[in-house]
This record gives structure tokens, C-alpha cells and sequence, in this order.
């Protein structure tokens, strides 16, 4: 039988705390992208993504278009920090309610933008912590494969529709 060390977390651990450092995880990838476009904009204030009406709203473009792909393989190894364990499998399904979330917000009318851009800046909040939770231990393998396969299908149904 295979033992592990004393004092290592086995992936058990008290699920509240989880629940907590997954939202954590799911709030300073955002804060981060945020942060880099708020330290473009100091660094470069004569940049072409800064323009006379739009302020640099560029920068926050180019955090969107590729730090969203960056934020979401940066996951694991900040959940695995914040110990979070396993923290593989809560990553892998973030990563599927994140493409779900934003792929709705962008298909939502621009009337409804600042639910759109609500969407998108909470869309860690959500799904971290529901990642967390459907990845414990203890909770039955057929509900995140569920969870998998609906998301797919609402993700391409709108892909589908809103196009």
C-alpha cells in the first residue's frame, strides 16, 4: 500500500477551506490581468493601444484576448500553492465553466454589456469554487462528468446560436 508523508494533504482537508482558496484562486487571476493592464498603461502612456477618447482601453483588450488563456494555465500551479489538492482535476474543470461563462457573455446583446462585462470579471469567482467542489474526494465521478458534458453542450449551443 502506498502511504504518504505525515502532514501531507491527501486531497480530504475541510471543504469550506477549498471552497475558500478556489474563490481566492478565481480572484486574483483577474486582479492580475487587471494589474498588468493598469501597469501598461503607467509604463507606456504614448502607447497606439492608448487613444485620445478611448484612454488605454487597448491594453485591457490585450489582457482579455490573451491573458485569459495565460490566467487559465496559471491556475494549477496557484491552486497547487494554495494547496488546493487535487489540483489538476479543479483546474481542468475551471477551465470548461470558464469557456462556458465567457463564450455566453460574448454571444449576450451589447444591451446587456454591463452583464456581459460582469460575467466575465466574476467568471472566477464561479467557477473555482463549483470546480472545487464537484473535484472532492468523496463526491461521486458520474456528477462532474455531468457537469462536463452539459457545459460542452451549452457551450457549443451557443456557439451554434449566437452566431
Amino acid at each position: 500500500m502506498i502511504g504518504s508523508r505525515p502532514g501531507t494533504p491527501t486531497g480530504g482537508g475541510k471543504p469550506g477551506r477549498r471552497l475558500v482558496l478556489a474563490g481566492v484562486v478565481g480572484i486574483l487571476l483577474p486582479v492580475g490581468l487587471f494589474g498588468w493592464a493598469w501597469l501598461m498603461t503607467r509604463l507606456f502612456p504614448d502607447s497606439p493601444q492608448c487613444g485620445h477618447y478611448t484612454g488605454c482601453l487597448g491594453f485591457l483588450v490585450q489582457a482579455w484576448t490573451v491573458g485569459r488563456w495565460v490566467a487559465i494555465v496559471l491556475a494549477w500551479p496557484l491552486l497547487y500553492l494554495l494547496r488546493v489538492r487535487p489540483a489538476w482535476p479543479v483546474a481542468l474543470l475551471a477551465a470548461l465553466f470558464l469557456a462556458t461563462i465567457w463564450r455566453l457573455a460574448e454571444a449576450l446583446p451589447f444591451s446587456l454589456i454591463d452583464v456581459s462585462v460582469t460575467l466575465v470579471v466574476f467568471s472566477g469567482v464561479i467557477a473555482y469554487p463549483v470546480a472545487a467542489w464537484l473535484s472532492m474526494p468523496r463526491t461521486p465521478r458520474w456528477l462532474p462528468a455531468l457537469s462536463a458534458a452539459l457545459l460542452l453542450v451549452v457551450y457549443v449551443s451557443v456557439a451554434l446560436f449566437a452566431t
